[in-house]
């Protein structure tokens, strides 16, 4: 999962990284455009993520280290008198579609951010810095 998340950051920022910054005359209003469409973006991005984990659960999945149809099952036995009152909710596995799509909108957004201001990514083995350039 870490190698997967790494390889989108990578290729996400490398546009931005190598591209070549050209001055124009409105270059300040894109710019600052980019980076709060960018925020807006990120934040959007995580709120979905974290919603699909945690609030929207799918019930065709099981949790954790739960066996296959762990939440199926438990389903079932609630039409049993003496397993009515089992909670099946903690059971349900994670929105594969919610999370992942919630990755992707917030890696967007680190590239607008990226781009939208004086910043620029290096990439190394193992790790990604950005960089802030501030102009006095």
């Amino acid at each position: 999962m870490r190698s997967v998340s790494m390889v989108l950051v990578l290729v996400l920022t490398a546009p931005a990284a190598f591209a070549q910054e050209k001055p124009t005359a409105s270059s300040g209003e894109h710019r600052g455009a980019m980076f709060w469409s960018g925020i807006a973006l990120g934040v959007a991005g995580v709120a979905t993520a974290v919603a699909g984990v945690t609030v929207d659960r799918g019930g065709d999945t099981s949790t954790g280290n739960a066996p296959v149809g762990t939440y199926q099952a438990c389903v079932a036995q609630q039409r049993d008198p003496v397993y009515a009152t089992n909670t099946c909710d903690v059971l349900k596995g994670k929105n594969r579609t919610l999370l992942w799509t919630g990755v992707t909108v917030a890696a967007l957004g680190a590239v607008l951010t990226i781009g939208g201001a004086h910043t620029h990514a290096e990439l190394s083995p193992g790790f990604v810095r950005l960089l802030h350039t501030i102009r006095f």
